[in-house]
Protein backbone atom coordinates (compact mmCIF):
# COMPACT_ATOMS: atom_id res chain seq x y z
CA UNK A 1 0.00 0.00 0.00
CA UNK A 2 2.58 2.00 1.24
CA UNK A 3 4.78 1.81 -2.27
CA UNK A 4 1.19 2.37 -4.38
CA UNK A 5 1.12 5.79 -2.70
CA UNK A 6 4.67 6.98 -3.43
CA UNK A 7 3.78 5.90 -7.13
CA UNK A 8 0.56 8.23 -7.20
CA UNK A 9 2.38 11.04 -5.08
CA UNK A 10 5.02 10.61 -7.49
CA UNK A 11 2.65 10.80 -10.75
CA UNK A 12 0.90 14.04 -8.88
CA UNK A 13 4.23 15.82 -8.53
CA UNK A 14 4.47 15.64 -12.18
CA UNK A 15 1.12 16.65 -12.95
CA UNK A 16 2.12 19.74 -11.22
CA UNK A 17 5.52 20.09 -12.78
CA UNK A 18 3.37 19.94 -16.85
CA UNK A 19 1.37 22.35 -15.37
CA UNK A 20 3.86 24.83 -14.77
CA UNK A 21 5.53 24.15 -17.70
CA UNK A 22 2.32 24.73 -19.49
CA UNK A 23 1.64 27.64 -17.67
CA UNK A 24 5.28 29.38 -18.25
CA UNK A 25 4.50 28.99 -22.01
CA UNK A 26 1.29 30.59 -21.99
CA UNK A 27 2.62 33.34 -20.08
CA UNK A 28 5.30 34.12 -22.99
CA UNK A 29 3.14 33.57 -25.42
CA UNK A 30 3.92 37.72 -26.47
CA UNK A 31 7.46 36.89 -25.64
CA UNK A 32 9.84 37.49 -29.21
CA UNK A 33 11.70 34.73 -29.84
CA UNK A 34 10.39 31.98 -27.02
CA UNK A 35 10.18 28.47 -27.77
CA UNK A 36 7.53 26.69 -25.93
CA UNK A 37 8.67 23.60 -24.08
CA UNK A 38 7.14 19.95 -24.60
CA UNK A 39 6.73 17.37 -22.03
CA UNK A 40 7.79 13.75 -22.89
CA UNK A 41 7.03 10.67 -21.36
CA UNK A 42 9.79 8.82 -20.22
CA UNK A 43 10.23 5.18 -18.19
CA UNK A 44 11.48 5.25 -14.91
CA UNK A 45 12.17 2.53 -12.10
CA UNK A 46 11.14 3.60 -8.62
CA UNK A 47 12.80 1.34 -5.24
CA UNK A 48 11.40 1.32 -2.31
CA UNK A 49 13.13 0.90 1.12
CA UNK A 50 13.22 -2.77 1.11
CA UNK A 51 14.79 -2.35 -2.52
CA UNK A 52 11.75 -3.53 -4.94
CA UNK A 53 11.34 -1.70 -7.91
CA UNK A 54 8.09 -0.89 -9.74
CA UNK A 55 8.20 0.78 -13.48
CA UNK A 56 6.61 3.72 -13.44
CA UNK A 57 6.64 7.23 -15.84
CA UNK A 58 8.36 10.39 -15.08
CA UNK A 59 8.40 13.65 -17.51
CA UNK A 60 11.06 14.93 -19.65
CA UNK A 61 11.16 19.15 -20.65
CA UNK A 62 12.81 19.54 -24.12
CA UNK A 63 12.29 22.92 -26.10
CA UNK A 64 10.54 23.05 -29.01
CA UNK A 65 12.73 25.37 -31.67
CA UNK A 66 10.37 25.46 -34.35
CA UNK A 67 10.18 28.88 -36.09
CA UNK A 68 7.24 31.29 -34.60
CA UNK A 69 5.82 33.84 -37.16
CA UNK A 70 7.93 36.68 -38.47
CA UNK A 71 6.21 40.03 -37.56
CA UNK A 72 6.96 43.09 -39.03
CA UNK A 73 8.12 46.31 -36.78
CA UNK A 74 10.10 48.44 -38.94
CA UNK A 75 12.99 49.30 -36.08
CA UNK A 76 16.08 48.26 -38.17
CA UNK A 77 17.82 47.20 -35.42
CA UNK A 78 14.79 44.46 -34.70
CA UNK A 79 16.43 41.43 -36.20
CA UNK A 80 14.92 37.88 -36.91
CA UNK A 81 16.11 34.80 -38.15
CA UNK A 82 14.55 33.02 -40.53
CA UNK A 83 15.23 28.80 -40.59
CA UNK A 84 17.47 28.13 -37.90
CA UNK A 85 19.86 29.49 -35.85
CA UNK A 86 20.81 31.67 -33.19
CA UNK A 87 22.36 34.93 -32.25
CA UNK A 88 25.48 35.20 -30.42
CA UNK A 89 25.46 36.84 -26.58
CA UNK A 90 28.22 37.69 -24.58
CA UNK A 91 27.15 37.37 -20.89
CA UNK A 92 28.66 37.66 -17.27
CA UNK A 93 28.33 33.61 -17.56
CA UNK A 94 30.24 33.40 -20.88
CA UNK A 95 28.60 33.21 -24.73
CA UNK A 96 25.10 32.38 -24.33
CA UNK A 97 22.37 31.94 -27.77
CA UNK A 98 19.03 33.39 -28.44
CA UNK A 99 16.18 33.86 -30.72
CA UNK A 100 14.90 37.25 -29.11
CA UNK A 101 16.35 39.74 -31.68
CA UNK A 102 15.31 43.29 -30.00
CA UNK A 103 18.32 44.97 -29.71
CA UNK A 104 19.61 48.58 -29.52
CA UNK A 105 22.77 50.70 -29.07
CA UNK A 106 24.34 51.68 -25.71
CA UNK A 107 26.43 54.57 -24.84
CA UNK A 108 29.44 53.06 -25.80
CA UNK A 109 28.01 52.74 -29.61
CA UNK A 110 27.74 48.65 -29.07
CA UNK A 111 24.80 46.82 -29.99
CA UNK A 112 23.54 44.76 -26.90
CA UNK A 113 20.29 43.14 -25.96
CA UNK A 114 17.61 44.84 -23.46
CA UNK A 115 19.55 43.41 -20.64
CA UNK A 116 22.62 45.44 -21.80
CA UNK A 117 24.57 42.59 -22.87
CA UNK A 118 26.95 42.41 -25.83
CA UNK A 119 25.26 40.97 -29.07
CA UNK A 120 28.50 39.54 -30.61
CA UNK A 121 29.85 39.65 -34.68
CA UNK A 122 32.16 37.58 -36.06
CA UNK A 123 34.76 40.06 -34.70
CA UNK A 124 33.59 40.32 -31.68
CA UNK A 125 31.34 42.91 -30.03
CA UNK A 126 29.38 44.99 -32.61
CA UNK A 127 30.62 48.69 -32.70
CA UNK A 128 28.08 50.80 -34.31
CA UNK A 129 29.78 54.03 -34.80
CA UNK A 130 28.28 56.39 -37.71
CA UNK A 131 24.93 57.79 -38.63
CA UNK A 132 23.12 55.11 -40.61
CA UNK A 133 22.97 51.52 -39.76
CA UNK A 134 21.65 48.62 -41.95
CA UNK A 135 21.91 45.13 -41.13
CA UNK A 136 21.69 43.06 -44.08
CA UNK A 137 20.13 39.49 -45.41
CA UNK A 138 23.47 37.66 -44.42
CA UNK A 139 23.89 39.14 -41.47
CA UNK A 140 26.13 41.78 -41.98
CA UNK A 141 26.56 45.24 -40.07
CA UNK A 142 26.79 47.88 -42.56
CA UNK A 143 27.69 51.15 -40.81
CA UNK A 144 27.16 54.40 -43.29
CA UNK A 145 27.61 52.28 -46.37
CA UNK A 146 30.23 50.45 -45.12
CA UNK A 147 30.41 46.71 -43.97
CA UNK A 148 32.03 46.89 -40.71
CA UNK A 149 31.11 43.26 -39.48
CA UNK A 150 28.48 40.40 -39.56
CA UNK A 151 26.30 38.72 -36.81
CA UNK A 152 27.66 35.79 -35.45
CA UNK A 153 25.02 33.57 -36.45
CA UNK A 154 25.06 29.73 -34.67
CA UNK A 155 23.87 26.46 -35.26
CA UNK A 156 23.85 23.40 -33.21
CA UNK A 157 23.84 19.83 -33.92
CA UNK A 158 22.28 18.31 -30.84
CA UNK A 159 19.91 21.91 -29.38
CA UNK A 160 18.52 19.69 -26.36
CA UNK A 161 21.89 19.31 -24.85
CA UNK A 162 20.95 23.81 -24.44
CA UNK A 163 20.51 24.94 -20.73
CA UNK A 164 18.24 27.31 -20.66
CA UNK A 165 19.57 30.42 -18.66
CA UNK A 166 16.28 32.93 -19.09
CA UNK A 167 12.91 32.54 -21.10
CA UNK A 168 14.65 33.00 -24.68
CA UNK A 169 18.17 32.68 -23.35
CA UNK A 170 20.49 29.46 -23.71
CA UNK A 171 23.95 28.44 -22.86
CA UNK A 172 25.81 25.33 -24.25
CA UNK A 173 27.76 24.59 -20.57
CA UNK A 174 29.11 21.68 -20.77
CA UNK A 175 29.99 21.98 -24.95
CA UNK A 176 27.68 18.72 -25.36
CA UNK A 177 25.19 20.60 -28.08
CA UNK A 178 27.53 20.59 -31.21
CA UNK A 179 27.94 24.32 -31.87
CA UNK A 180 28.79 25.47 -35.25
CA UNK A 181 29.11 28.68 -37.11
CA UNK A 182 26.27 29.33 -40.08
CA UNK A 183 27.67 30.72 -42.57
CA UNK A 184 24.61 31.72 -44.88
CA UNK A 185 22.06 32.65 -42.37
CA UNK A 186 18.84 34.54 -43.42
CA UNK A 187 18.28 37.66 -41.06
CA UNK A 188 15.15 40.05 -41.28
CA UNK A 189 16.10 43.54 -40.23
CA UNK A 190 13.12 45.66 -38.71
CA UNK A 191 11.15 42.51 -37.87
CA UNK A 192 10.96 39.97 -34.94
CA UNK A 193 10.33 36.25 -34.83
CA UNK A 194 7.08 35.73 -32.51
CA UNK A 195 6.74 33.08 -29.76
CA UNK A 196 6.21 30.17 -31.05
CA UNK A 197 3.50 29.03 -28.11
CA UNK A 198 0.35 27.83 -29.59
CA UNK A 199 -2.22 29.04 -26.89
CA UNK A 200 -5.07 26.68 -27.67
CA UNK A 201 -2.92 23.64 -27.63
CA UNK A 202 -1.37 25.03 -24.37
CA UNK A 203 -4.73 25.34 -22.91
CA UNK A 204 -6.31 21.88 -24.30
CA UNK A 205 -2.83 20.70 -21.97
CA UNK A 206 -3.90 22.67 -19.26
CA UNK A 207 -7.09 21.21 -18.97
CA UNK A 208 -5.77 17.76 -19.67
CA UNK A 209 -3.43 17.82 -16.71
CA UNK A 210 -6.15 19.36 -14.13
CA UNK A 211 -8.20 16.44 -14.60
CA UNK A 212 -5.35 13.92 -14.13
CA UNK A 213 -3.81 15.85 -11.06
CA UNK A 214 -7.39 15.61 -9.63
CA UNK A 215 -8.17 11.71 -10.30
CA UNK A 216 -4.65 11.15 -9.14
CA UNK A 217 -6.10 13.16 -5.86
CA UNK A 218 -9.33 10.68 -5.70
CA UNK A 219 -6.88 7.88 -5.88
CA UNK A 220 -4.27 8.88 -3.08
CA UNK A 221 -7.53 9.82 -0.86
CA UNK A 222 -8.95 6.51 -1.35
CA UNK A 223 -5.40 4.36 -0.83
CA UNK A 224 -5.35 6.58 2.59
CA UNK A 225 -8.63 5.14 3.15
CA UNK A 226 -7.59 1.65 2.83
CA UNK A 227 -4.91 1.65 4.52
CA UNK A 228 -6.54 3.56 7.50
CA UNK A 229 -9.08 1.06 7.72
CA UNK A 230 -6.47 -1.82 7.81
CA UNK A 231 -4.64 -0.35 10.20
CA UNK A 232 -7.66 -0.32 11.93
CA UNK A 233 -8.74 -3.89 11.64
CA UNK A 234 -5.58 -5.38 12.58
CA UNK A 235 -5.83 -3.13 15.90
CA UNK A 236 -9.32 -4.95 16.83
CA UNK A 237 -7.57 -8.21 15.75
CA UNK A 238 -4.88 -7.82 17.94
Amino acid sequence: MTNDLSIMANEGIAQIMRLDRVANNIANVNTPGFKAFQLYMVDVELVDEEGNTQSSQGLRSVADYSQGTIQRTGNVLDLAIEGEGFFTIQTERGNAYTRDGRFLVDGDGKLVTLSGDHVLGKSGAISLDGDTIEVGQGGAIIVDGAEVDALKIVNFETPSALSRLGESLYSDTDNQAGMRVEEKPTVQSGCLEGSNVQVITEMTRMIDIQRSFELYQKVIQTLQDLDKLSTTRLGKLA
